[in-house]
């Protein structure tokens, strides 16, 4: 990040040059920053040296004061690749994403090299949920290096991200893959696994490799990603509650107790985990239980099925088909495999509505037809 100063500068300069590199070198951004200023304030500056003081108040943390000085940089040099590349990182700091954009495409375009304007990018498209963009950028930083973990962490991600997007609903459902979306999932498995051989000490790559291999169907393998991921972060809420899902899943009910529990001792207000616990205690036969984590889990996400599905069972089980039948109708057209439409057949059969009930079980038997599952007659 130094710049060369010209010869003939003072003495006070030349020593304020060579305490700039020394703080650098230490990884004092902070004091590098304030020698910076003290250059400037002793009559030598330049975009380039305003440029670099940018650069340590940004890696000091000082955004919106890194912003400043990035101003005065690019309205005297607009071709700074630095200056552009950190400007855009601070106004993403700063929550100005959209900002940010501009800088890092020019960044991009001086620096043709180096990955990390275009991981900036792809990160910028990222938190404007650009995906499509971002995987993009993604892409072209793996390119440029192709040992970057960080690289294909994002071309992973952001696979994973355009895949849910073709999918109509949440992520721990089961849904219907198409050709599309299994070849976006099976290229984040890629990247992914290739994330993990370049950084293996990371955490949140094992955590998404498992939910990639998760959502390949390959429940068995995924167990031992989230595993990893809880050993190398052990108050990773996200790893208990992936390994516990993979387990209920499996339909193994006593294994996904203690990572959900712990899950909810870290994060005791996510929606899912609550959910999650309201169909294990509902299958433990605490209909009770069940319905009281159900309803935590509706107040804190009224979108999410499975709580709504719980309640729908316990219903039926009381002999109460029309409210059962209440709770599916909100939730049907999430339906991942159809059976949330051969409980509402029940709930409808039950309340002696036979067009319903008939037009349920058709959905029932069309869905079961879509994933290449035999239907089963209830």
């Amino acid at each position: 990040m130094l710049i060369v100063l010209c010869s003939g500068m003072r003495a006070e300069q030349k020593d304020y040059a060579d305490e700039i590199r020394a703080a650098q070198e230490h990884g004092r951004y902070g004091i590098a920053a304030e020698l910076y200023r003290k250059l400037i304030d002793s009559g030598t500056d330049s975009p380039e040296i305003r440029s670099n003081y940018g650069v340590m108040l940004q890696l000091a943390g000082k955004s919106r004061a890194a912003t400043e000085q990035f101003r005065v940089a690019l309205h005297a040099n607009p071709n700074l690749a630095a200056a552009n590349l950190f400007n855009g990182l601070a106004e993403l700091d700063l929550g100005r994403t959209k900002q940010a954009i501009p800088y890092l495409e020019r960044a991009v375009q001086l620096d043709q090299v180096r990955p990390e304007p275009e991981l900036a990018l792809g990160r910028a498209y990222a938190a404007l949920r650009d995906f499509k963009s971002a995987n993009d950028a993604y892409l072209k930083a793996a390119k440029r290096d192709r040992n970057s973990a960080e690289a294909w962490y994002g071309v992973g991600i952001t696979d994973r991200s355009l895949a849910e997007a073709e999918l109509n609903h949440g992520a721990r459902s089961g849904r219907v893959q198409t050709p599309e979306t299994r070849t976006l999932l099976d290229d984040a498995y890629k990247a992914l696994r290739r994330a993990a051989e370049l950084d293996p000490q990371s955490a949140r790559v094992h955590l998404i490799l498992g939910e990639s291999i998760r959502d390949s169907g390959k429940l068995v393998q995924a167990i031992p990603e989230y595993e990893t991921a809880i050993r190398l972060e052990p108050q990773m809420e996200a790893g208990y509650l992936g390994l516990a899902t993979t387990y209920w899943k499996q339909g193994e009910w006593e294994e996904a107790m203690p990572p959900l529990q712990r899950a909810l001792e870290l994060a005791p207000h996510d929606a899912e985990a609550h959910a999650m616990m309201a169909d294990l205690l509902f299958r433990q036969n605490d209909p009770k239980g069940a319905g009281q984590q159900a309803a935590f889990a509706i107040s804190g996400n009224p979108k999410l099925a499975l709580p709504r599905v719980v309640l729908a069972r316990i219903d039926l089980a009381n002999k109460e088909p029309v409210k059962a039948a209440a709770e599916l109708e909100q939730v049907a057209e999430l339906d991942p495999d159809g059976s949330y439409h051969f409980l509402l057949w029940r709930a409808y059969k039950m309340a002696k509505k036979p067009e319903q009930a008939e037009a349920a079980l058709a959905e029932f038997h069309r869905r079961r037809d879509a994933i290449d599952k035999p239907a089963v007659h209830p």
